[in-house]
């Protein structure tokens, strides 16, 4: 008999993967973490049935979520990522001549099933990343560290669900105060055909930055194949990028940090019209 594995994100609209087998599943105190080996993405980390990453295309979402941002500051040094337990996006932020990472995630087990299945993820021996095992709220409200760019790497902000409080007004507000000057935040975000409603919330946390930017790139693995990012600076541009790469990238270019900030119309109308919205509410 045939295994799939469906996922359901909206009533009308599923997707789904031929399944070899089941490699993993168990619970920790916050979510249930399965891993499946699938046919065509490789090995896939489910947290609450909610696909997070595949093999086969989890560059193409970490690759875009780091160097982005990490591009469109002069000289990042100090870096926090918040969640990011699979490893990817320490590994892709450390591939940079960063001084010192921060990662902090609520969910120890994450990272430990991490390390065991998908080992090629992490760059977890590297000296320069710090694994701090807190809640993201308590830690940004009682830290005195400043940091040069802050990467939202947790799961989607589902009602109740453990991500839901690292998206509110008063989180982007925290964060806001431990960047530098020229210090950059980014976010993943949803799918932008699928949940303007979600995306546009979301939009609204960043309201305490300056300059706020809304970008996309590909990650078949996820609803739609298109993820957005939303990215947001105290001074920097992040259209413009500061530095290229010295390294191989297998997704992430020049190019591509431009063509990533060319919206479709649809996306540009929706930002206006939030625009718009919020100085008539002001």
């Amino acid at each position: 008999m045939e295994l799939w594995y469906i996922q359901d994100y909206i009533n009308e609209y599923k997707m789904g993967l031929k399944v070899k087998e089941t490699i993993f599943q168990g619970k920790t105190r916050f979510q249930e973490i399965t891993i499946l080996d699938t046919y065509l993405y490789g090995r896939v980390l489910l947290l609450d049935g909610i696909a997070q990453l595949s093999e086969k295309d989890e560059f193409m979402y970490h690759e875009m979520l780091v160097h982005v941002p990490m591009f469109s500051h002069p000289n990042p040094e100090k870096v926090l990522i918040i969640g990011g337990g699979d490893g990817g996006a320490s590994r892709e932020v450390l591939k940079h001549p960063v001084k010192e990472v921060t990662l902090v995630d609520i969910d120890e087990g994450v990272i430990e099933v991490c390390q065991r299945y998908f080992s090629q993820l992490g760059r977890w021996d590297d000296p320069r990343l710090t694994v701090l095992i807190e809640d993201a709220c308590q830690y940004i409200s009682s830290t005195s560290e400043v940091f040069d760019v802050i990467i939202m790497d947790s799961t989607d902000p589902l009602p109740h669900g453990v991500a839901e409080p690292l998206f509110s007004p008063e989180f982007f507000e925290q964060a806001f105060h431990h960047l530098s000057p020229q210090g950059i935040m980014v976010s993943q975000m949803e799918p932008p055909f699928f949940d303007v409603d979600r995306v546009k919330k979301l939009w609204e946390g960043f309201n305490v930055f300056p300059i706020v930017k809304l970008y996309w790139g590909l990650v078949p693995t996820y609803p739609g194949g298109i993820w957005s990012y939303v990215i947001a600076s105290k001074s920097q541009d992040p259209r413009r990028q500061e530095r290229v790469p010295d390294f191989p990238t297998r997704y992430y270019s020049p190019a591509i940090h431009q063509a990533a900030f060319v919206l479709p119309s649809f996306l540009e109308e929706m930002l206006e019209n939030q625009k718009r919205d919020e100085e008539n509410f002001s």
